[in-house]
């Protein structure tokens, strides 16, 4: 019996105690959070700081695509009738030089095809929609032109969007009219409000990293005198084939002197008389029937060109072309112009129809027969005779010709040695078009002032 009672109390304190140290520690990470609490906390808050910054970049990106869509939409450029719209790409716009480059919050350029800007005429005012596609970001907004009173003379401006407020009760401004003010007896005592990351100063980091660069001077002039290179000296070099002087050598000359020698010499000895064959002529000997195959035009047609004309008069038809389908119609050219009526019409090309029949025709018969000619032909005959003749012959004159050699030019263009370094700002603005000119970059740290 001892045994058993010792037993059984020794398993409840266990039991016991272990609850008590559970209870203990549940309460203490109750009680006093984790670094990794701390540290998820601070990320949060991070990151919200970010996703601010980044909105406000695309958000900067689209204004500025809305702000140059109206002062290229002028009245002459809007589209003029109700419901044509006129598109312009982001990349029409850079080519027009319409806004400067635009960039995602990577500092990667924005999709110059998806991102455009669109203007709809409607009844009585424009819509205009701004579409912008940065990464994987992509949004649009919607805004309306037209002449409003408080345009001020500049013709078409943006709508404004009407706000509304609730009149408040001038006993008691937190309250509006018409509502009962009723407190409780007892009014909870306000919490002390939590800050708000977002109203507190930060600075942000920018960073630009200039690496070590060589800049050289141009070339110098080739020259004859020697240049060794150096680390910030470069050197090129050639050789060229260049007269250095000039040698005396015999060189063979051909002459050609008059020289008395015993020749043969051709000479007519009589003449003959001959009847020769000089040719052969065609010589009409009658005509004969043939029938032969020819085209002639037997009509003409019309062929439509497929194009279409259009003004306040149509043309006479000519020879070549003729114009069908006259529908008039009025329209205005401008918003602010009267009434005129237009024409339009499709133009057909007058062309000749061909057809082959056949002719019989009288034809010429010709044969060809040979031509002689009595002639006085000469008799030719040879003799010996002394005759003066042009020999040629080779001699031997002393002649000044050219020497080469080979001979080394030198040029060489002096170099300019920077280091590299890196320069860290930090800057209140959240986008510092400053530093962004000078090539520095956003880090992503933000750290509160």
């Amino acid at each position: 019996m001892y045994e058993e009672r010792k037993e059984k109390f020794s398993f409840k304190s266990f039991f016991l105690t272990l609850l008590l140290v559970l209870l203990f520690v549940f309460l203490m990470l109750w009680i006093f959070p984790t670094r990794w609490d701390v540290n998820k906390l601070q990320s949060n808050l991070d990151i919200d700081r970010l996703s601010v910054l980044y909105d406000e970049i695309f958000a900067n990106n689209i204004a500025r695509m809305k702000d140059a869509a109206i002062g290229y939409f002028t009245n002459e450029r809007m589209p003029s009738k109700v419901g044509e719209s006129k598109k312009l790409t982001l990349g029409e716009m850079y080519d027009l030089h319409l806004l400067l480059k635009l960039k995602d919050k990577d500092g990667n350029p924005c999709d110059t095809e998806k991102s455009y800007v669109e203007m709809t005429k409607y009844d009585e005012e424009y819509r205009l929609k701004v579409n912008l596609s940065c990464g994987e970001d992509e949004d649009y907004i919607i805004v309306y032109l037209g002449c409003y009173d408080y345009c001020k003379g500049l013709g078409v401006c943006e709508k404004r969007v009407e706000t509304t407020t609730t009149q408040k009760n001038p006993t008691n401004p937190s309250k509006p009219d018409n509502k009962p003010d009723n407190k409780p007896d007892n009014p909870p005592k306000d919490d002390p409000k939590p800050d708000n990351p977002l109203d507190k100063k930060y600075l942000y980091e920018y960073k630009i990293e200039v690496k070590d660069s060589t800049t050289c001077k141009e070339w110098s002039k080739w020259q004859k005198e020697e240049v060794k290179p150096t680390d910030l000296v470069k050197v090129e070099t050639k050789t060229e084939e260049e007269l250095t002087g000039y040698d005396t050598v015999k060189v063979p000359v051909t002459k050609t002197v008059k020289e008395k020698r015993q020749v043969s010499e051709k000479y007519i000895k009589d003449y003959i008389t001959e009847v020769v064959l000089v040719g052969t002529k065609q010589v009409k000997v009658g005509t004969t029937k043939k029938t032969v195959k020819e085209e002639v035009v037997v009509g003409h047609i019309e062929v439509a060109t497929g194009k279409v004309g259009e003004g306040t008069k149509v043309p006479q038809n000519t020879s070549s072309e003729h114009y069908k389908n006259i529908t008039p119609h009025t329209r205005k050219s401008c918003s602010y112009c009267e009434d005129e009526t237009y024409y339009t019409w499709d133009v057909y090309s007058v062309e000749p129809v061909y057809d082959v029949v056949e002719v019989t025709k009288d034809v010429d018969v010709f044969k060809t027969v040979n031509v002689y000619e009595t002639r006085e032909v000469p008799v030719y005959d040879f003799r010996t005779v002394e005759k003066e003749v042009e020999v040629t012959k080779t001699v031997y004159e002393e002649k000044q010709v050219p020497k080469y050699g080979k001979v080394k030019y030198y040029r060489y263009k002096t170099c300019e040695f920077k280091k590299g370094y890196t320069d860290v700002k930090w800057t209140e603005n959240k986008i510092d078009p400053d530093l962004i000119g000078k090539g520095y970059k956003f880090t992503g740290n933000v750290k509160q002032v």
